[in-house]
């Protein structure tokens, strides 16, 4: 029995030691998580701004200017405007919605993923 207690403190590996480790690791997972930016957010704050500068403009047309501003509003927040997910609904002004939109952070588009399924 010695044997065993010494040999897993060589190793530096003990069972509650780990248990608490997995514990911190999903803290700080839920703790990330939680401060990741909120597309839906941020494409409504976009579309307050696009409106505010381009009153004149329909944002069914991708290549106008109040839909560029939309665009390049969300590239500044982290976002890539893609119109390949199923969510990301053609019967709708494409750059006003938020599934039309992935994360550029590798984690954020990680816990993304987690996030819609």
């Amino acid at each position: 029995m010695r044997a065993i207690s010494v040999e897993n403190e060589v190793r530096g590996s003990h069972p509650a030691t780990d248990m608490r480790l997995e514990v911190v690791l999903l803290l700080v997972a839920f703790a990330v998580a939680g401060c990741l930016p909120d597309q839906a957010k941020d494409v409504a704050a976009c579309r307050i701004e696009a409106d505010r500068f381009y009153q004149g403009y329909n944002t069914v047309d991708v290549n106008n200017p109040r839909s560029q501003y939309v665009i390049a509003c969300m590239v500044a927040k982290g976002y890539d405007f893609d119109v390949s997910p199923a969510a990301c609904d053609s019967r709708h002004p494409l750059p006003t919605q938020p599934t039309c939109y992935t994360s550029s952070n590798w984690l954020a588009w990680i816990l993304g993923q987690f996030r819609t399924h």
